[in-house]
Parts: C-alpha cells; structure tokens; sequence
C-alpha cells in the first residue's frame, strides 16, 4: 500500500459546490469513479482518490496538473478489499482538511457474470470482500468522522443490480443488493446524526469494461441499448452528475435515496420489451 502525493502546481482559488471540502474517492482511476474526481476537483474540492491500479492514478495526477489543481489532489494506491484501507484513505482525507471529511464516493467495485450453479468459493468471496466489506468498511471509518464533525454525505455505487435480478450474476447482484440495504440503513441510522447517505445504480454506461463488450459484441450492445428509453448508453460524466449532486449541499434534503441512473429502463416493465406485432 504506497501514497503517492501528486506533483505541486500553482492554480487559482477554488470555486464551485465543493470549495473546501474534503473528500475521499475509491476506484478513481477509471470511469464513473475518474469523472467524479474530476468534477470534484473542478468544483473546489480536496481529493483523496484511491485506485489498486498505479497507471490509473497516474493519468489522473497528470490531467489534474494540466488543469492546475493538483495540490488538491492525493493519490493512494490500495486494494479496498485490505481491512486497513479503510483507515488509510480516511487518515489521508482528515490530514489534508485539518481533520475533517466532507464527502465519501464508496465507487469501487468488481464485476462477476458466473451462473449461480458455477461460482466458486472464490470468486464469491472476492466479490464480496470488494462490493459488500469494503464498502461497508469505509462508510463507517468515513462515518465515524462524520458524526463527530456534526455532519457529512456518503455515495454508495450499487447498480441496476441492486434493485433488480440478472441471469448469470448471482454474485453481482447479491452484492450490489447488499449496498442498496447498506445505503439505507446508515441514511436511518445516522440521519439524526447529520450524516447524509445516498447511492446511484448506474445502467448501461460506457465505462472501460462495457467497451470491451461493445467493441467484442457489438449486436449485443445494440440490443441492450434498444430496450433503453432514451435509446442509448450513459456516459461516466452523466453517472457523477447524479453522484456529485447527491453529495453535494444541493442536496441537503436527500437521503436514503437510491437513484437509477439508467436512461428510464427501471421504468419499463420488462414484458414490454418483447417487439409487439403490428395488428
């Protein structure tokens, strides 16, 4: 587990939703968790941004110096699945904001498309060490802080998964349930507290892995967009609007909520999806 603090460089004063606030990032490196980071550190924020992969982070620090604002952004290269994670990222965030945290993005995560007669004992457990533990993990290490400072927000990333069943990803699902019951049950119990949690379940988005799927079976990837009502894929940038508004003060009045971000699919009852002849 290495923290690589990001080269220095002179940058105006930060203006923007996130001015002055502390927050921490997990699977920044990439996709929907590499443009919430961006839109934090455009908006003003201190950024702690965690990702297992060193070239990720790198490629950030280094958009983040061509905008001139990397002194407000700490690298930390960590697997979240490792208990201590939690605490690194925390100390990290509560050393650079003099002792506060203002915002967690619970964003990492891992994929598994096995049937449920096929998963191995290892595999599940990895995804639940990544999607279920850690996400758990560090929104109490991030809550702890929270409650003493008198308040703070979390987002966690379930997925459509979360809110609905999936053929052939027993694990995923399981998992991203779990962070749906996680979200609710910090919004309850610490809403008295000051502590805001809120999660997104992204639909098909164009992150890294769906391009893979979209360059490899493209027919595929047009039939799953053809039953989106919007008729098309999201963008990360679309998923962190949602996300950063959520953490954000504009949203002081929102918790527990759990937001499908999937171009209105959650909306069409399924049966419908089959092409009806024309009469």
């Amino acid at each position: 587990m290495t923290r690589t603090p990001v080269t220095q460089h002179e940058s105006p004063r930060p203006t923007g939703r996130y001015a002055g606030k502390v927050a921490v990032v997990t699977g920044a490196g990439s996709g929907i968790g590499r443009a919430i980071t961006e839109g934090l550190l455009t908006e003003g924020a201190t950024v702690v941004a965690n990702d297992v992969a060193p070239d990720a982070l790198a490629a950030l620090g280094e958009w983040a110096t061509r905008v001139g604002s990397a002194e407000r952004l700490t690298g930390v290269v960590a697997d979240v699945a490792v208990p201590e994670t939690a605490a690194t990222l925390v100390e990290a965030a509560t050393a650079a904001g003099h002792g506060r945290l203002d915002a967690l993005f619970n964003h990492a995560g891992v994929g598994s498309a096995t049937p449920a007669l096929e998963i191995g004992e290892e595999e599940w457990s990895r995804v639940m060490a990544i999607n279920v533990d850690a996400v758990r993990r560090l929104a109490v290490a991030a809550g702890r802080v929270m409650v003493d400072q008198g308040g703070g927000a979390i987002l966690n990333t379930a997925s459509v998964a979360g809110t609905h069943g999936l053929p052939g990803r027993l694990g995923y699902v399981a998992s991203k349930h779990a962070v749906v019951g996680i979200t609710r049950a910090l919004a309850v119990e610490w809403g008295p507290l000051g502590v805001r949690v809120n999660a997104i379940c992204p639909g098909l988005t164009e992150t890294g892995m769906s391009q893979k799927l979209k360059r490899t079976n493209p027919e595929y990837w047009a039939a799953r967009e053809a039953v989106v009502p919007l008729r098309r894929s999201g963008l990360p940038e679309e998923q962190a609007a949602m996300a950063l508004f959520l953490n954000s003060d504009d949203a002081a009045y929102v918790s527990g909520l759990v937001a499908e971000v999937d171009g209105g699919a959650h909306a069409l009852y399924s049966g419908y999806t089959v092409t009806r002849p024309q009469t």
